[in-house]
Order: structure tokens, then sequence, then C-alpha cells
């Protein structure tokens, strides 16, 4: 009886649609081998759930038929254009927000579009994903991760020598940083969780830049390191397939993830003990 009486509430049948939208759009994405994008992607779907399940109480459900019109045909359209199997970036990186914009629309219209404005800056900002990708690849980021891993190297007191994009250490070993090693992925991925960051916790205008700048060090450093450890490991291939290409490569985004983390929580989150006043 009481799942009888549950199916009957609009915020049941808008969940509902809310989970189909994720999971097409997750679906889509994981089509298309990008590891990146689709823990991005997963990324920022949980956290505009979160955002909805704290203020789920507080929602008003009130659309008009116009609204609803609307968002229907939002919806449909996105529906009838996933249906043809897209493996265009823009439109994937689109997706979720066309889909919580034509819900929104349905829930609670136009007038109460603004309850979701954080969830739609959200995939508004992922929208931009490709064009983010785009410019970052447009940027000499190979030739600035070469002499960044050349320095580091030769701060370990390794015999190394860059030319360009390649850099040469003793033995013959050589290797070279091409576009994929540039750091491009992981500094967009941390621009991301910085900006999830920025909508989770509000801080204060100093403290967000401090927050996207350093999101966006952690990115270019860690995977700086990376290359600096395939340079090493060059002649042994299954070593450094492992770092280049295989499970090595996403324990990279994990600790540039971790290191963020750990800065976010000692630099805008930990509340300092206080001190106890001496005869108080």
């Amino acid at each position: 009886m009481e799942l009888t009486s549950r199916l009957k509430e609009p915020k049941f049948w808008l969940l509902g649609i809310a989970v189909a939208i994720a999971a097409i759009h997750l679906t889509l994405v994981d089509r298309i081998y990008k590891e990146d994008l689709f823990a991005t992607s997963a990324l920022f779907w949980i956290a505009a759930g979160t955002l909805l399940w704290e203020k789920r109480e507080n929602l008003k459900f009130h659309s008009t038929l116009p609204a609803t019109i609307a968002g229907a045909t939002l919806l449909g359209l996105m529906l009838l254009r996933s249906s043809a199997l897209p493996t265009s970036n823009f439109f994937l990186c689109a997706l979720p927000f066309i889909g919580l914009l034509g819900l929104a629309f349905i829930a609670s219209g136009f007038s109460g579009l603004r309850q979701y404005w954080r969830e739609l800056a959200i995939f508004g900002f992922m929208a931009f994903y490709p064009l983010a990708e785009r410019i970052l690849r447009g940027l000499p980021l190979p030739i600035i991760t070469a002499k960044a891993s050349n320095v580091m190297l030769w701060y370990t007191g390794t015999d190394t020598r860059r030319d360009g994009v390649f850099l040469h250490l003793s033995g013959g070993r050589s290797v070279e940083v091409y576009e994929a090693c540039s750091g491009a992925q992981s500094i967009l991925q941390m621009l991301c969780v910085s900006v999830l960051f920025l909508f989770m916790f509000p801080l204060r205008p100093i403290q967000r830049v401090i927050c996207i700048v350093v999101a966006v060090a952690i990115g270019f450093f860690v995977n700086a390191i990376r290359v600096c450890i395939m340079a090493l490991l060059v002649n042994q291939k299954a070593l450094f397939e492992f770092w280049h290409t295989g499970q090595g490569s996403l324990l990279f985004s994990v600790i540039a993830v971790a290191i963020f983390g750990a800065f976010c929580w000692f630099a805008f989150l930990r509340t300092p003990k206080q001190t106890p006043i001496k005869g108080a």
C-alpha cells in the first residue's frame, strides 16, 4: 500500500527520469572508451545528485503547461539524438544539461528554475568540456611538460638532455612527450574537480582563485612526474605500458585528486582547534 502511494508522487517519477538520463549518458560515454570523460561525468552526476538530495525537502514542484511542453520537447529531442548512439564529444557533454533543464521545466516550471541553478551550472560547465580541451591542446603543453620533467630528472641526479619534446637519457633511452602525455587531460580533470568543489563548498573569492590555480598546478606536476617515471622505464616495455596506458595512468589521476582533496581539507575545510584561555 505504501509503495502504491509512493508511485503516485511526482517526486518518484522525476527521480526515475533523472536516474534514466544519468544511465543513458554514462552508457553513451562508456561506448567511446574515454575513461577520463567517463570518470568526470560520473563525478558530475554524483555532485549534482548530492546537491539535489540535500535540498529535496525544500524543492517546490509546480509547473505550467507551456513549461511542461518545453521540458518534454527537450527530453524527446535528447532521447531521439541518443538513439543514434552519438560519439560527438560536444553532444555527450551537453546531454546532462539538456536533460536536467527539460526535467526542471517539467518539475517546477519556468519560475522554479532558479532552484536548480547549481546543478544546471555544473552541467553547463561540463558542456564546455570539449572547448576547454581544445584550448588546452592549442597550448605548447608538450614542450612545457618536457621541460618540467627534464628539470625533475636532473634534480634526481639522472643524466638527461632535452631536445624539443624528446627526453634523452643515458644508455640510449629516449622518450617523446607528445600531445597525449602533455597533461592536458590531467589538468582538465583537476579543473573540473576544483569547479565541483567550489559548487559544493562556499568560499571567498580569493580562495576560489587559489583553489583553481592549485588544482591546475597539481594536475600538471603529477603528470610531469608520470612522464619522468615513463622516461626511466622506457626500455622495460611491460612497466612502461603499465604507466603509459594501463592502470598506472589511472593511478596518477587518483593521486592528483587525493592531493587536491588533502589541500582543500587543510586549507579551507578543517576547523582549527580552539586553544583554551588560561584562567577562563
